[in-house]
This record gives C-alpha cells, structure tokens and sequence, in this order.
C-alpha cells in the first residue's frame, strides 16, 4: 500500500488541518474573553466601591464577592477552551498586569487621598479597555 498521498489529498488533509486550527482557536477565544469580561466587571465595581466608600473592611468585602465570581468563570473556561494559543496566552499575560496595575494604582492613590477621582477613572478605563482586547482575543 502506497502511504504518499496525491497533491489533491494532500491538498485537502492541509485544508482539513487549518480549518481544524481555525475551529481551535475560535473555540478558545470564547471562554477567555468571557473571562475577562468577569474579571473586568469585578475589578471595576471594586474599584468604584473604592472610590465612593471609606470604609476598607467593605471595600475588601465587595472584592472578594466579585472575585468569587471568577470560579464559574475559570469552570467554563477550563471545561469549554478546546487549546491554548499563543494568542490567549499574549492576551492574558498583556491583559492580567494591565488589570492590577490598573487596580493597584487607584487603591494606592484612594489610600493617600480618599477624595480622589483615580478609582473612577481607573473603572472607566478597564470598561473602555475590556471590550477592545476582546476584540483582539476573538480576532481570527
């Protein structure tokens, strides 16, 4: 039995293999994004429970609550991403810094001046930002 396949077979296994691949990444892209919407959703409302409470015991409360809503999410996204592409590997390592340095600056700025705009502005921009590295993450 000959195993070489025609140029016509071997045609149609590459296209077979990239619409698998293309099938992959769209797959993996959907799960992730609906992760980092959850992430950014939470760190927003904590952020803008920062800027508008003073106490820190509740600030803290609120986040954790929040955060308690990335379980489902990692759930869904470890049962559902089919692979792990460079992309959503860029993304996560481009969106996960950005997202606490982000946090992390409003907090430090609300600690030194509690009437501070900062923790607003700084949930502002993650709901700017969030859509558009979605927008990265379900590019094809």
């Amino acid at each position: 039995m000959n195993a070489t396949p025609t140029p016509e077979q071997a045609s149609d296994l590459l296209a077979q293999v990239d619409a698998t691949q293309r099938q992959a990444r769209s797959s993996d892209a959907w799960p992730l994004v609906m992760m980092l919407f959850v992430l950014s959703g939470v760190v927003s409302v904590s952020l803008v429970a920062v800027g508008i409470l003073e106490d820190n015991t509740t600030q803290l409360i609120i986040l954790c609550a929040g955060l308690a809503w990335l379980i489902p999410s990692m759930i869904v996204y470890i049962s559902k991403a089919l692979s792990w592409s460079r992309r959503s590997t860029v993304l996560l390592l481009t969106w996960l810094p950005l997202t606490m340095l982000v946090y992390l600056v409003a907090i430090i700025v609300d600690s030194y001046s509690p009437t501070s705009w900062v923790p607003f502005a700084a949930a502002g921009l993650l709901w700017i930002a969030s859509p558009n590295l979605a927008l990265v993450g379900l590019r094809r």
